[in-house]
C-alpha cells in the first residue's frame, strides 16, 4: 500500500463532506418529523379499555300497606272492614305480624300550656305523634286484636314521615 499523503487526504475529505453535509440535514429533518405509527390513525390505541360499569339497578318501591287510613276518620266507617282484611290474612298466613304503623308528617312540636313549667313541661308535651298513636293507631290494634289477631302478633310503631301530608295510620303484613 502506498503511503498517503496529506493534499491527498485532504483532497479526499472535500469530496466527500458535501455528501456528509447532505447527510446529516437529512438526518437532522428526520429528527422533527412525526413518525407514521399506529397511533397516527387511531390516537386510542395501546392506551387499555375503561370498562363500562352500569349503575345500579334502582330500589324496588316498598311494599304498599295492607290498610291505609286517615286519622280522624270515624271508627264505624272503618273496623268493619279492617276486622275482615285481618281475617283473611290470617287464613292465609296464621303467623302473620301486624305492624301498626302511626305517621305524621314532619313540623315543630306544640309548645306546653302555659301553666306548667320544668320536667312538668316537657312530660305534657302533646304532639300530634302522641296524639295520633294514643288515638287511632290504638283503636286499629284493638281492631285487628278483636278480629283474632294474637296480641303477641301486633307491632305498632309511631313516626314522623315526610311522605304524608295528614296523620294517617298504616298496616302492613309481614
Amino acid at each position: 500500500m502506498r503511503p498517503v499523503s496529506r493534499q491527498d487526504f485532504f483532497r479526499a475529505g472535500r469530496q466527500g463532506a458535501s455528501t456528509a453535509l447532505a447527510l446529516s440535514f437529512a438526518l437532522l429533518a428526520l429528527t422533527g418529523c412525526k413518525l407514521v405509527d399506529q397511533k397516527t390513525f387511531n390516537p386510542q390505541a395501546g392506551v387499555p379499555p375503561k370498562p363500562y360499569v352500569p349503575p345500579a339497578p334502582p330500589a324496588a318501591p316498598p311494599a304498599p300497606p295492607l290498610i291505609e287510613l286517615v286519622a280522624g276518620t270515624p271508627e264505624d266507617e272503618w273496623k268493619t272492614q279492617v276486622q275482615d282484611i285481618a281475617r283473611r290474612a290470617l287464613a292465609r298466613k296464621p303467623e302473620a305480624l301486624f305492624v301498626v304503623r302511626c305517621l305524621v308528617p314532619p313540623g315543630p312540636p306544640v309548645p306546653p300550656p302555659a301553666g306548667t313549667q320544668g320536667s312538668n313541661a316537657q312530660a305534657a308535651v302533646p304532639t300530634a305523634l302522641i296524639t295520633l298513636a294514643s288515638g287511632d293507631g290504638h283503636a286499629v290494634m284493638q281492631a285487628l286484636m278483636d278480629a283474632g289477631v294474637p296480641q303477641a302478633q301486633v307491632e305498632m310503631t309511631a313516626m314522623p314521615d315526610s311522605t304524608v301530608t295528614k296523620p294517617t295510620v298504616r298496616v302492613y303484613v309481614r
